[in-house]
């Protein structure tokens, strides 16, 4: 009953619901319409010749007029516009309407009663019931005007009945009147399954709604880079896609950029500050690309710029300047304000068949080239580039092949001791002679080993090579191997180093591994692992390339590092250059404070060797002693230089 009474009233607070129910409603109330129509000019037409034509004739016809309008009203109008409001004052009417029209009806109905024969009064109670019913179905979306109407036909039609006299009609009067609240349960009952289905359609609509708004959210985060808002690495390689195919003749000019000094940021100061600074980043590089330009972040500190259409060499040029320059402004954090740089490489390509991923290894390179400058700014990607970049793809097509383990092999450079002039062992360093292309530099082959993930079974073949060296070797000379990036950070690949040192024999402490320092930073703390084993097995760690890199006393304090070695930049430039020299004779000075050896690369001439010696150098290489030789000649070397520096000091 509860439930009853709450459907009977319209529910204001509640708009979706209200525009479900007159939509339902309008469209059931033009076939009560229809039926009142025909039921009512049916019993007219029964009742001419035995009713006043008033009663008989024209207050239907009236009453059908009425309907006729209204029909059509709903028909043309009543399904226009609806609003929650509109709904809410057109049930209002509708309630008004219904409750008018039936006590009209039902009025006309008792009236007629009176006149005509017994047929025509059971016409006139099928009429009430036919009608009682019809209003039932027809309104039973707004259950207080279907209940009224209820209520006022069976009461209409129960009242004259009952009194009649004739038996059938006071029987039928009374079913009619058990049939009320049967009639008003099936009201409810049918409302509120209909409430329950608009529920259930909100529902799912609400979850259809979310689950597009979730699609839209992780189309958007597929595309979006959730830090700075910028477009994201596979948002960046789209553009470059539909514009190459929209438009092949004239492909888009793009430039990587990499902030350079970025990582000691995300180190000091943590990465919230380092967070900070991507975003004023990406907030700068918009700023100066403009909307017809896109700036995208491809991972970490590299972003991606397609630049706008239609700019010459000049101003592209001009504008990667400018995005490098935004980047030298100092970043404000938490903690005060930081500053890095930026590298910016750029290909502006002319008219050919290009996808995207060609663009952009064109353009990292040209990035690559003017980081390994070490002077920031901007690098457009040349002729010269062009062919740098076939012959690296050559040369890792070439590493593909069977044939190339059988070309490679080992010369050996000699490492003097200044003081006593002795060779005291061997840098081993690789060679390759392609059947292919001749002599290929270590500077080339070495990278692209790495790109191909090759270097760890050449790493393989060179120090297996380099073990059978050491055992043909005077037991007093030590072997140093270079380790590539990936060497250091891949435990297999040290346990290998490792197990090939056991089956040979070798003395492990014949054996140094030289490292740079610049492989340290892509998996320091793998790398710190890895040596860790290594040195725990007796073999010393050299960090090579001392000064040229990403130096750090931290490094050097937390590895424990045996030797380290001097660049040959900074040795060849010593007797020109004040700070070669100094840098020299710090490093020096350092090493004499940590107990450990240092060795100068690079010299090529005695007065260097004698100059290095009095700054305290302990070791030396370079050609003013001997090139690199093959193994044979390089014993040779080393057996003649000792004879000679035991006579001079039996001298």
């Amino acid at each position: 009953m509860k439930n009853f009474i709450e459907s009977l009233r319209l529910q204001k607070d509640n708009p979706k619901f209200l525009v479900a129910q007159f939509k339902a409603l309008s469209s059931q109330i033009p076939i009560l319409y229809v039926l009142l129509v025909i039921n009512a000019l049916a019993v007219a037409i029964t009742h001419i010749k035995s009713a006043p034509l008033w009663l008989s004739l024209y207050i239907p016809v009236g009453l059908s007029i009425v309907c006729v309008f209204r029909l059509c009203w709903w028909e043309i109008l009543g399904k226009e516009n609806v609003t929650p409001e509109r709904a809410l004052r057109l049930m209002k009417v509708t309630l008004i309407g219904a409750t008018i029209l039936t006590i009209g009806f039902g009025g006309w109905a008792i009236a007629l009663y009176q006149y005509g024969d017994a047929s025509q009064q059971g016409q006139i109670a099928y009429f009430l019931v036919v009608t009682g019913i019809s209003c039932v179905f027809c309104l039973m979306h707004l259950p207080l005007a279907a209940a009224i109407t209820t209520v006022i036909t069976f009461t209409a039609m129960v009242v004259t009945f009952l009194f009649s006299g004739n038996p059938v009609f006071v029987a039928t009067a009374v079913s009619g009147l058990f049939l009320v609240l049967p009639f008003l349960r099936v009201i409810n009952s049918y409302f509120q399954n209909f409430a329950h289905l608009v529920r259930l359609a909100e529902e799912l609509k609400q979850k259809q709604a979310e689950a597009e708004e979730l699609n839209l959210v992780n189309s958007r985060n597929a595309l979006q880079d959730q830090l700075t808002g910028l477009a994201n690495r596979r948002s960046f390689f789209l553009s470059l896609e539909k514009m190459l195919q929209k438009n092949p003749a004239s492909p888009p000019v793009i430039g990587i950029i990499d902030l350079d000094g970025f990582k000691p940021v995300n180190d000091v100061f943590g990465h919230a500050a380092g967070d900070l600074v991507l975003k004023e980043t990406a907030r700068r590089f918009v700023s100066l690309v403009g909307d017809q330009g896109i700036v995208s972040r491809l991972g970490g500190d590299e972003f991606g710029i397609i630049f706008p259409c239609n700019m010459t060499l000049r101003t592209v040029s001009d504008l990667g300047f400018a995005l490098c320059a935004t980047v030298r402004d100092p970043y404000e954090i938490p903690d005060g304000s930081v500053r890095v740089s930026g590298s910016c490489g750029i290909v502006y390509p002319e008219a050919g068949d290009y996808i995207a991923e060609d663009l952009y290894e064109k353009a990292d390179f040209a990035l690559y080239q003017v980081k390994s400058k070490r002077t920031g700014g901007v690098e457009l990607f040349s002729p010269e580039h062009e062919k740098i970049l076939t012959q690296r793809y050559l040369i890792e097509l070439e590493l593909q092949a069977e044939n190339f383990a059988k070309e490679l092999k080992l010369e050996y450079q000699p490492i003097v001791e200044l003081r006593s002039g002795g060779v005291v062992g061997f840098e081993a360093l690789a060679r390759w002679d392609s059947a292919r292309f001749g002599r290929i530099s270590p500077d080339a082959f070495i990278p692209a080993a790495e790109r191909t993930a090759v270097i760890g079974r050449m790493t393989r073949i060179l120090f297996g090579q380099a073990l059978d060296a050491v055992k043909i070797m005077p037991s007093h000379l030590r072997l140093s191997f270079n380790l590539s990036a990936r060497d250091i950070c891949d435990h297999e690949t040290s346990m290998a180093l490792l197990a090939m040192i056991r089956r040979s024999g070798v003395d492990p402490k014949r054996i140094e591994f030289e490292i740079t320092e610049t492989a340290l930073l892509s998996d320091f703390d793998t790398a710190d692992q890895v040596i860790g084993v290594l040195r725990a097995a007796g073999i010393s760690i050299a960090l090579d390339d001392f000064g040229t890199g990403y130096s750090s006393l931290s490094h050097i304090h937390r590895l424990a590092f045996d030797k380290l070695k001097i660049d040959k930049a900074f040795v060849m430039n010593f007797d020109r250059d004040a700070r070669c020299m100094n840098i020299t004779r710090s490093v020096a000075n350092l090493c004499q404070n940590l107990g450990i050896a240092s060795v100068a690369e690079g010299v090529e001439s005695e007065d260097v060797a004698d100059s290095l010696k009095g700054l305290g150098v302990r070791l030396a290489q370079g050609y003013y002693f001997s090139r690199p030789l093959p193994l044979e000649l390089a014993i040779d070397y080393a057996v003649r230089r000792d004879a000679n520096v035991s006579q001079s000091l039996s001298a």
